[in-house]
């Protein structure tokens, strides 16, 4: 008999004296049965958030794919509701920038902080439907003394950012499935 299968006998009998301890034994067990309820309901919420995540990252790539290849005409308002949503990810003050659209041809107007201006003109006209973007931006170099560029701007940033806080249901998903198949392709590749 080798140690790990005596310590693992050890450790069994332990817990199934524990449990089935006439004193106390239902007591644990309940305690043992409300976890596991409760795991059982977390893991259920996690999997659906994940899927319904999933869900609809996989639809908005395939209306945005569609959208690319049909390459319908888009009217001024849907396109200026388009460049306003990209503004979010590349200004620190979206809100301060005004967007004016005529034709597909974009007017951007309004202070801007000067390391800002390239991606927000390259965001500009990356959006679907632009022909052209003219820029009358007002770059400042600092916030000082520019009211609309005043308190804590916050730049969404890219998509998918591995190095954030906080990762979305889908990226989590995603990054734990790569993680196992390379447990799995390094444990394979160490049994050879």
């Amino acid at each position: 008999m080798d140690t790990r299968s005596l310590l693992s006998g050890i450790a069994i009998g332990a817990v199934a004296a524990s449990i089935l301890d006439p004193g106390r034994g239902a007591r644990r067990r309940g305690l043992l049965r409300g976890k596991a309820v409760r795991a059982s309901r977390v893991t259920g919420d996690i999997f659906e958030t994940t899927m319904r995540d999933l869900t609809n990252r996989t639809r908005g790539y395939a209306a945005e794919t569609r959208g690319w290849i049909e390459e319908r005409a888009v009217d001024d308002a849907r396109l200026l509701e388009r460049i306003r949503a990209r503004l979010g990810r590349v200004s620190s003050h979206p809100r301060a920038i005004e967007v004016e659209v005529q034709g597909g041809q974009v007017t951007l107007r309004g202070p801007i902080l000067s390391a800002e201006v390239q991606d927000l003109l390259s965001a500009a006209a990356g959006a679907r439907g632009v022909r052209s973007v003219i820029n009358e931006l007002e770059p400042h170099d600092s916030p000082d003394g520019v009211p609309a560029l005043q308190g804590r701007g916050r730049v969404e940033g890219a998509r998918l950012n591995l190095r954030q806080s906080r990762w979305a249901p889908a990226t989590r998903a995603l990054v734990g499935a790569a993680a196992l198949a390379a447990g799995g392709l390094a444990v394979a590749y160490r049994r050879r």
